[in-house]
């Protein structure tokens, strides 16, 4: 083909992921007749791992789907997107030479932003990478709204680009119902999904987006009925699994819940779904489908980067509670050096270890690592390690000190279902029940009257004691989302009222960043950066 030197392609800094060199090398010989230059290799998923964390804001990936037998292309890109590692304008290619790759990208939740078949040219690849910028550009004023975390702005967006470039209409639409469920604008997000079967019938994705509403809305029965609908045409398609573990949970059908994500993982076995279904079942008591659950994660990611040290401590403690305190021995022995530079490992590695040596009865190994446990823990405090502290303290006969961490606990997150569940596991699991109503359901109380006497003292025209109230609680659980949402609520409410100030514009974006971390795309959050965003441009133009 004819080489365009200046071309949009040629400034693109890519990354080819392929374990075969003579692969890598074909690839760079077509990227390099498109003018691309700036290229790095990876012939491993562990080294395309440390070049994407090595700070190289790739434009372009390009990756073989046949890595080796523990990641797929396919696992490594879930991986990617799973931890954020990849901004929304990089370009991801998937390469296959399976022809039906197809229904693995349209089942799978993270998908590629194209995918081509071998052999490739090079001019195959610049028609792709044509189409993709293409796409990009006509987004491009949705995306710059997004990176704002200006959602409804990005809804207005979405209709003004669909004037201009009516051709990606099938994005614009899925953005668009995104956003409005998001924005818990429920009907206008039906009012598109409505639209997109309109345009075809049997589109997946718009069925999902009404379901989605209906969940939002509470209607969970109508919601599975659709879902089910999904499933029935296409038994493949993980997010419909999602959904409906999703609702099942919700009405309190844990063990529907487990089934449902058990099934996706049988599609997609990566090392995540396998994560959610090993979560799900510990939840549930079901601990050999926990045990079976983590060990299938632990092959997945045997040696490698997307190995997370969660997964051995939570299987540890699955063999603890199965009785097999040698088992939970070994393997926590097992663990990588480099989790030892986790103050959060070292803690929970020696609370599970603490409760191994109980049971076997050696109750002077027993103390001493529960007291590492303890000092390994002071200064940056987890729940994980603040749950299996707690268990190993009831284990070593410290009740007193177990209840306090229970406590601590449910308070770090009074809101988080997930951590509630797993607190009464704790007291269940050491026959500590009667202490659930004190210690789970006291802390939330507790921690819902100190958000109550805030907003009290709002009402009563003390705004600063309010704000003073809320920061003294986040000194103490600095990452409780339901005080960190009131905390920036009141603090906004006193701006609206007083006019800016610029320590608490600063206090407000750090609650909210600390929040778009713990719950991310929380919609409260999105309105609370447009108002802080509004508000502090108002008063600029003011001065």
């Amino acid at each position: 083909m004819t080489l365009v030197p200046f071309s949009r392609i040629s400034s693109l800094r890519s990354l080819i992921i392929d374990d075969m060199p003579a692969m890598r090398q074909n690839i760079r010989m077509h990227l390099g007749q498109l003018g691309i230059t700036k290229v790095d290799q990876a012939g491993t998923p562990d080294e395309a791992i440390r070049a994407v964390q090595g700070g190289s804001a790739y434009d372009l990936i390009v990756c073989d789907y046949n890595l080796n037998k523990e990641t797929n292309g396919q696992q490594l890109l879930e991986f990617f997107r799973t931890q954020h590692l990849l901004p929304p304008t990089t370009m991801f290619i998937m390469v296959t030479a399976e022809s039906g790759y197809n229904l693995v990208a349209s089942a799978a939740e993270f998908q590629p932003d194209a995918y081509m078949l071998k052999p490739l040219t090079a001019s195959k690849l610049a028609d792709r990478i044509e189409r993709l910028l293409d796409k990009q550009n006509a987004l491009l004023p949705i995306n710059e709204k997004l990176k704002r975390k200006d959602q409804a702005g990005a809804v207005v967006e979405c209709d003004n680009v669909l004037k201009v470039a009516p051709k990606w209409i099938v994005d614009i639409l899925k953005t668009k119902g995104s956003l409005l469920i998001e924005l818990r604008r429920i009907e206008e997000a039906r009012a598109v999904y409505a639209q997109a079967l309109e345009m075809r019938d049997d589109l997946v994705w718009a069925k999902v987006g009404m379901a989605r509403c209906n969940i939002v809305a509470g209607q969970y029965a109508d919601a599975k009925v659709l879902v089910q609908a999904v499933l029935a045409q296409n038994s493949q398609y993980i997010e419909a699994y999602d959904l409906l573990a999703q609702i099942e949970d919700a009405q309190g059908n844990q063990q529907q819940a487990l089934d449902a994500l058990a099934r996706s993982s049988e599609i997609i076995p990566s090392a995540r779904r396998s994560r959610l279904v090993g979560d799900a079942a510990y939840r549930v008591g079901d601990l050999d489908q926990a045990k079976e659950a983590f060990d299938k994660v632990l092959k997945h990611t045997k040696g490698s980067l997307t190995a997370q040290p969660s997964d051995l401590l939570t299987l540890a403690q699955v063999h603890i509670d199965t009785g097999d305190a040698d088992a939970a021995l070994a393997l926590l022995a097992s663990a990588p050096k480099r989790y030892a530079e986790s103050k959060m490992f070292i803690s929970t590695q020696s609370a599970v270890a603490a409760q191994a040596h109980v049971q076997l009865g050696d109750m002077i190994s027993a103390e001493m690592a529960f007291e590492a446990a303890r000092n390994a823990a002071e200064g940056s405090p987890s729940e994980m390690a603040t749950l299996a502290l707690a268990k190993a303290a009831f284990s070593v006969g410290r009740d007193e000190e177990g209840a306090q961490l229970i406590s601590q606990a449910v308070k770090s997150d009074h809101e988080n279902k997930t951590l509630l569940a797993l607190a009464r596991k704790v007291l269940a699991d050491c026959g500590k029940e009667t202490m659930t109503d004190e210690l789970v359901d006291g802390a939330v109380k507790q921690c819902m009257g100190i958000i109550a006497e805030a907003n009290s003292l709002m009402r009563s025209a003390k705004p600063d004691e309010s704000l003073a109230k809320l920061e003294e609680a986040l000194h103490s659980m600095p990452e409780n989302t339901g005080v960190l949402m009131a905390a920036a609520q009141l603090h906004l409410l006193w701006m609206s009222q007083r006019g800016i100030n610029q320590e608490y514009v600063k206090r407000v974006n750090r609650y909210l960043n600390t929040l778009d971390r713990l719950i991310p795309g929380n919609d409260r959050v999105s309105k609370m950066h447009k108002f802080l965003r509004d508000a502090v441009a108002k008063a600029a133009q003011k001065s």
